[in-house]
Formats: C-alpha cells, sequence, structure tokens
C-alpha cells in the first residue's frame, strides 16, 4: 500500500471520529420522569343538575428529549392515571363515572405521543393516541412548555366527546340525572430528569 493511500486513509479515519465525537457533543439525549406530587389532572362537565369536575391522583409518566444545536424534540412521551383515581368528592358519582370507564376491565387512562410540533414561546401542539376504557383514539392539543433547571412543564387543555370514545355519558336517579357528552381534561405536569 502506498503512503498517500494510507495518510488519505487516515485522515478520513480522524475525519469520522471527528465528527461521530462532535455528534455527541451537540446531541444529548434526557430521560424525565412525572413527579407525583407535582401534577394537575382535572376533567370538567355538565349534567342536567350541575357542573361537575374530577381530580386524577396517581399519574405515571415519563418522557425524553433529544437535545441537539439548542433544538429540543420530544422523541417519547407517555402519561397515565389510573380511572379510579379520578374523584369529584361525591361518592355515587365518582360510582357511576367508573362504571361508565369500565375501571374494572380497564384501570387506566392513558396518553402516548405520536408527534410534538415545538412553536414559539414554549409553545406546541401535541398528536397522540388517547385510550380511555380500552378504546384508543388519535387526538391534538395545544401544550405550553417550560423549561428550568432538571424539569419541565408542560400544561394544556382539550375538549373531546365521551361517546366518541365509546363511553356512555353516566346518569344518575334512574336516569333523570344525565351527563353531557363532551368533558374537557385540564392538565399541568412536571416532569423531572
Amino acid at each position: 500500500m502506498k503512503v498517500n493511500t494510507i495518510i488519505k486513509l487516515t485522515i478520513r479515519l480522524m475525519l469520522v471520529t471527528l465528527m461521530a465525537l462532535s455528534y455527541n457533543v451537540l446531541s444529548a439525549q434526557e430521560h424525565y420522569s412525572l413527579i407525583k406530587a407535582d401534577q394537575q389532572f382535572v376533567v370538567k362537565g355538565t349534567s342536567t343538575l350541575h357542573d361537575w369536575h374530577m381530580d386524577a391522583s396517581e399519574g405515571q409518566g415519563e418522557c425524553t428529549l433529544i437535545l441537539s444545536n439548542g433544538t429540543m424534540k420530544v422523541q417519547k412521551a407517555e402519561v397515565k392515571f389510573k380511572a379510579e383515581g379520578l374523584e369529584s368528592g361525591k361518592s355515587g358519582m365518582d360510582k357511576n363515572a367508573y362504571k361508565a370507564l369500565k375501571t374494572k376491565e380497564y384501570p387506566w387512562v392513558e396518553f402516548k405521543l405520536s408527534s410534538f410540533e415545538a412553536k414559539d414561546g414554549g409553545k406546541g401542539t401535541v398528536i397522540g393516541d388517547l385510550t380511555i376504557a380500552g378504546f384508543t383514539k388519535s387526538t391534538s392539543f395545544e401544550v405550553e412548555t417550560t423549561q428550568s433547571t432538571g424539569t419541565m412543564t408542560i400544561s394544556g387543555s382539550s375538549a373531546f366527546k365521551l361517546t366518541d370514545f365509546k363511553v356512555d355519558p353516566p346518569t344518575a336517579l334512574l336516569g333523570t340525572v344525565k351527563t353531557g357528552d363532551e368533558v374537557t381534561v385540564e392538565f399541568k405536569l412536571t416532569f423531572k430528569n
């Protein structure tokens, strides 16, 4: 092998190594987990009697971010709440909600991210699969993100119909009180790496 060929191969190998090293410096993957003490998840709706809301507890979640050249991309995000963790403060209403959500068969309400489109000012559009009572439907909603050292907070809301997820709106008092079909989910979730 000629000396010129060896020098050229050595230079190419060095360039490839430098490119790989610079990519690792410019691109980093960070894993975040949902902070259980710092989560708000509320479902709001109406009925023929009064407006109502249920607060969720027992949420779990994680997300993985790719930071590359100062740009953040969400690679993966999943959040789920125990359906029986939704509470209104009224046991009768909670029982009717759990029955409608088929919580014995499907204990979790889950969201899995498909894509995240970042916009200016920490805003973005989230698209993903929402699963309620065992039925999964693609949905999108607007979110706001804030980052500080080691944490990321995502907040937003989404309105949809229960029947879109094959859930019959709950009734009470032999059907005289009926829940409205449309509900709004509001959330503020903080993740820590």
